[in-house]
């Protein structure tokens, strides 16, 4: 995943749209995965990265050139291994679209036992194929834009994870958020917001997720979301996967899904394919958004991504969005 479609500095509806996942849409549970650490302790382990983008948007009439503005963005992670105990902050910023400050994106304690993680604080939603970090991800920009998937809140949640099943429930703040993508409301007592999942990976290089979000803040139509996607390695070179998600926020109700392939050419060179789709019943104009992402791997610490998407509108001219980012991992 508040709204997290706003975007004062660009005149063309993909970028308003692929903000919605902010820096890497979404919120699976893949993006809040461990970077890459390079600074170590026996409890302390830094990581990190950083990413830069030029983007180009043409709608056939005009051509609106820009810096990168939303895919532009910094990270630092703090991970603290205690034994049972654990904890993680990181700071991050992205200018143009929160501000131009830097800020605490995530910060919560965890306490495991067995296969159940308790995590208390600030952190990233379960829901979203897409991740929310630009370094685990396929592509520049998002496949939706509807509006389904939210990011950050602050509350308590339950995980159990094995080799074959997974499952989450979260109670936080909110799930629509206060300010935005970045954060909830801070406040427990205007209502809450609640997301769980079901994961199952019993079948080798398969794994398929099922999970829902209700935010009922006071003062505002219910929030809820219904998420499914799957995702299978049909071979060491293919990844393929799916998704589709139910969203009503009163204003804007529909559904939006993508279908996604990636083949490893090499060891270094890969590729990305993308349709992705947004159906409204109320509150916004029909996508279909069609992509190809080409990425090349450097080294472990440094890769170059490409992304042209055409963007059809059922409403309106259609565009093409093209870009180049940078990435360097530490």
């Amino acid at each position: 995943m508040k709204n997290k479609y706003t975007c004062s500095l660009f005149r063309n509806q993909l970028l308003a749209l692929t903000l919605a996942s902010g820096v890497a849409q979404a919120g699976t549970t893949e993006s809040a995965t461990e970077l890459v650490p390079s600074i170590s302790a026996d409890w302390l382990k830094v990581s990190g990265y950083a990413g830069i983008a030029y983007t180009n948007i043409d709608d056939g009439t005009e051509t609106f050139a820009d810096g990168g503005s939303p895919f532009d963005a910094a990270k630092v992670g703090f991970t603290g291994d205690f034994g049972s105990l654990g904890a993680y902050t990181s700071l991050f910023y992205t200018p143009g679209v929160a501000g131009d400050e830097a800020g605490i994106l995530d910060a919560y304690m965890t306490y495991k036992t067995g296969d159940l993680t308790f995590t208390a604080g600030k952190y990233l939603s379960y829901l979203g194929y897409e991740a929310f970090d630009l370094v685990n991800m396929s592509q520049i920009t998002y496949a939706n834009g509807l509006g389904a998937i939210p990011a950050y809140h602050m509350g308590l949640k339950m995980d159990y994870s094995t080799d074959v099943w997974g499952a989450g429930v979260n109670v936080s703040d909110s799930i629509r958020g206060g300010t935005g993508f970045w954060e909830g409301d801070e406040d427990f007592g205007n209502g809450l917001g609640y997301e769980a999942y079901v994961s199952y990976k019993g079948i080798d290089k398969l794994t398929i997720w099922a999970g829902l979000g209700i935010d009922d803040t006071d003062g505002l139509d219910t929030w809820q979301t219904y998420d499914l996607w799957a995702s299978y390695d049909l071979t060491d070179k293919l990844t393929i996967a799916g998704e589709i998600a139910y969203h009503e926020s009163g204003l804007v109700e529909g559904v939006q899904g993508l279908a996604f392939a990636k083949y490893s050419f090499t060891d270094n060179f890969s590729t990305a394919f993308r349709v992705g789709f947004d159906s409204f019943d109320t509150g916004g104009n029909d996508t279909n958004r069609y992509t190809i992402s080409p990425t090349y791997v450097f080294t472990e610490n440094f890769l170059l991504r490409a992304e042209v998407t055409y963007n059809q509108f059922d409403v309106g001219g259609d565009s093409i969005f093209s870009g180049a980012q940078a990435v360097l991992t530490f």
